[in-house]
């Protein structure tokens, strides 16, 4: 898979682009979280759990094979050294202290997702590359934080793991 991702990263990486401009622009760290998050939700859709079953806000436990897992990790950390950000592990002080304001799931998230959808189908994304396309742009917002000194590279990534995570186990609210 990660292979053929590389292969399309441009096309992956446009999307990812257009979809920053949907975000609340109003906060980094709120807004790399999202995309995560955003990332995690197509890792969850995707595994064809009946979704409305539950209540929104539910965690689901087991529905994702941990080698999706790996596979998100091993694109973070490749995306963190092509970009040259720092790839040493955090601390698990530093990764708490992070996630303080941003530890919970958004309930906002499924506002974002029919923009997310609209961007993927223009740019002709194949629906197994959308949580790349979400996580892209999380990273994009992680290399732009550090850059303008906004936010610690480490913590960035920190909070893109723990989100696609969250959005992963999550069962979405519906959008009101």
């Amino acid at each position: 898979m990660l292979a053929s991702i590389q292969q399309d990263y441009a096309i992956i990486n446009k999307a990812a682009g257009e979809f920053l401009g949907m975000l609340t622009g109003t906060n980094i760290a709120k807004d790399i979280a999202l995309s995560a998050e955003i990332g995690g939700l197509m890792l969850l859709r995707a595994s064809k759990v009946d979704l409305s079953k539950y209540q929104g806000g539910n965690v689901l436990l087991g529905v994702i094979a941990d080698d999706i897992y790996k596979q998100i990790d091993r694109f973070i950390f490749g995306w963190a050294t092509t970009n040259g950000l720092d790839t040493t592990e955090i601390s698990k002080e530093e990764f708490s202290n992070s996630l303080k304001e941003y530890s919970d799931y958004f309930p906002e998230l499924t506002k974002f997702e029919n923009g997310f959808y609209e961007v993927c189908r223009v740019n002709g994304i194949k629906t197994e590359y959308y949580p790349f396309v979400a996580i892209s742009s999380a990273m994009r917002l992680v290399l732009t934080g550090e850059k303008m000194k906004l936010l610690n590279g480490k913590i960035g990534r920190a909070i893109v793991h723990y989100h696609v995570i969250c959005g992963s186990k999550t069962v979405p609210y519906p959008v009101k």
